[in-house]
Parts: structure tokens; C-alpha cells; sequence
């Protein structure tokens, strides 16, 4: 490694300039030009999370070079179709994902959508329900029922006075200080109240929820946030979508983990579950032992899958739709 460049961490992105820890100090730094240049199916040439080569000099420095990532949470930027991804948070280790019983409600497409990323990307996830006290129907045992009988850890939460949730605050403090966390969901779902909670001193703004009862967004950007005692998160702005970028027909089964368990026991090897003789996946979901709104999300994913195979190929993917029995 060239001496006058030193390894950086990026803690948060402000149009061309980034915040950047260096050796626990941090530096505002611009990029230098060739980063612009490269090519790449990306939105930005960098993200929060990355870690990029300095170099440091009497006129303040620059940003030379971008370090191979070793993880990233990934979706379909917003306004720029399938051929452009945003990479919301590079070299994590676990995704935090906040839902809300209510105001605003859970919303399970969102929930998977998260879920299906963070394993498409070897992540640990976890799931964070807030707002117990407001729970009136018996949801939070449905919910957290749901995602533990496919393996996923759920912390049920609530800062209510009356409704205090402290093993579950103690579980997330401590997930906080071993991992570089990403957290994700609604605005007004409670995020930047749970950091504000279990890590007093961070003073992240929180909001109210306005006349649809819909979150407004706090945090309006992502910054990577050192903790005390270890660990970084961040905090994202909220998410009402989330769509993965790139992802193939096939593939998409893959990301449940209930569904490309039965795929074996399917009658068609490439089987997409969408009503093909002799599939299991179809039966499971007849006799209720894989959740209607999982296949729900899988299907929605699906149908995205397929738009985006029939616009680059000009085709609708036929080639998945010659059975091939086993």
C-alpha cells in the first residue's frame, strides 16, 4: 500500500463530499475524480459503510479508491429502473429490521422483501417489533409465531411506561455492540426511538405520526454511527418498497426459506409454484404450513423478476416455462 494513503471508513455521503473515519478522527473529503469515472451498474460510486484509500495532504486530502466490499444491502433505486441499484449500507454484518404492529401497520411485503436481501446476501437478520402496548388483536403473536418457525430471531418491543420490554432492549444493545448494523423499515415505525433507548447519548430526532397515520421521516439521511463500547449502526430514512435489484426468476424461490425447501418434493425440478401439477409449495400453503402472506411476497417478488427478465431479454422468460419434469 502507498504510505501517504491510509484506509478510511465511510460514515455518511453528502453529494460529493463524504465523512470519513480515519484512525478514529474524522475527516470531510472529496472524491477524486477517476472514482467518477468507473463503471458500474450502482447509483453512487460509493456508499455509507465502505471502505475507501485516503490521501491526506496540506490541502485536506481526497478519497482515492474504493476497497473491496465483503457485504451489502442492495435494492432497485427508486427512479432509475432495474438497471440501477442503490447499495443502502456496505460491509454489514446484520440487518435490523423495525415493524410496527401499528401506526403504521406491519406490512409483511416489506418485512420479506428485507428478509429475502439480507439472506440473499448471507446476512444475519433480525426482526425488531415495536409498539406492543398498541398491539389490540393478538398480531405480535401471529407475527413473531410466523418469522421463528422459519428461523428468524423477532424482539418484541415497547417504550411505553406501563409496557417496558427490557430483556428484549438488553437482546438489541447487545446485537448493537457486536455487529455494524444496518436498520431498516416505515418511517414512524420507531427506529431512531430504539437507538435513542437502548444507546442514551446518540439524540437521533424522532417524529410524530401525521393525519394518515403515516410516519414521517426523521432521519433524511444514512449515516453510519460510531457506538460506545463497539459497534456501528445505521439509521436509514424510512422505506415504503423495497425491490431487489438484479434478481433472477429462479432465484427468487431461493430467498424463502420454507419454499425452496419444498422444491425437491415438487413434480417439476424448475417449478415456480404458480399452479403447476405436483407442487408441494401449493399444497403447504392449501394446508396452511407456509403462511399465505409469505407466498404473497413471494409471488409479488416474482412478478418482479419476471418484468425485469422480459425487458432486457424481450422475451417473458420462456425457457422457465418449459417443465422439465423430474
Amino acid at each position: 500500500m502507498d504510505s501517504a494513503l491510509q484506509e478510511g471508513l465511510v460514515l455518511r455521503i453528502d453529494a460529493k463530499v463524504c465523512q470519513v473515519e480515519i484512525g478514529g478522527q474524522r475527516h470531510s473529503l472529496p472524491l477524486s475524480g477517476k472514482l467518477f469515472e468507473r463503471k458500474s451498474h450502482e447509483k453512487r460510486p460509493l456508499s455509507v459503510g465502505d471502505r475507501v484509500l485516503v490521501r491526506i495532504d496540506a490541502q485536506g486530502g481526497a478519497i482515492d479508491e474504493l476497497l473491496p466490499r465483503m457485504s451489502q444491502l442492495t435494492r432497485r433505486a427508486a427512479s432509475e429502473g432495474e438497471e440501477r441499484a442503490q447499495v443502502i449500507a456496505a460491509n454489514i454484518t446484520l440487518v435490523l429490521i423495525v415493524a410496527s404492529i401499528a401506526e403504521p401497520p406491519f406490512q409483511p411485503e416489506l418485512v420479506d422483501g428485507l428478509l429475502a436481501a439480507a439472506r440473499r446476501e448471507n446476512l444475519n437478520a433480525v426482526i425488531v417489533l415495536t409498539k406492543l402496548d398498541r398491539d389490540k388483536k393478538g398480531a405480535v403473536a401471529h407475527w413473531q409465531n410466523l418469522y421463528q418457525s422459519i428461523g428468524v430471531t423477532v424482539l418484541v418491543t415497547s417504550t411505553s411506561p406501563e409496557l417496558h420490554t427490557d430483556d428484549a432492549f438488553a437482546q438489541l444493545a447487545k446485537l448493537l455492540h457486536e455487529n455494524r448494523s444496518v436498520m431498516c423499515g416505515l418511517s414512524g415505525a420507531g427506529k431512531s426511538t430504539l437507538l435513542n433507548l437502548v444507546m442514551p447519548g446518540l439524540e437521533l430526532r424522532v417524529g410524530s405520526l401525521n393525519h394518515i397515520r403515516q410516519g414521517r421521516h426523521t432521519t433524511t439521511h444514512t449515516e453510519l454511527i460510531p457506538l460506545p463500547f463497539g459497534g456501528h449502526v445505521l439509521d436509514t430514512p424510512g422505506v415504503r418498497s423495497f425491490h431487489m435489484f438484479h434478481i433472477g426468476v429462479q432465484e427468487t424461490q431461493f430467498l424463502f426459506v420454507e419454499i425452496a425447501a419444498l422444491l425437491p418434493q415438487c413434480g417439476y425440478r424448475n417449478c415456480l409454484h404458480l399452479g403447476e401439477p405436483d407442487c408441494a409449495v401449493r399444497v403447504a400453503l392449501a394446508e396452511k404450513t407456509i403462511a399465505e402472506t409469505r407466498y404473497a411476497s413471494y409471488t409479488a417478488m416474482l412478478n418482479w423478476a419476471q418484468a425485469a427478465a422480459k425487458h432486457v431479454d424481450g422475451d417473458d422468460d420462456r425457457s422457465s416455462r418449459r417443465r422439465r419434469p423430474r
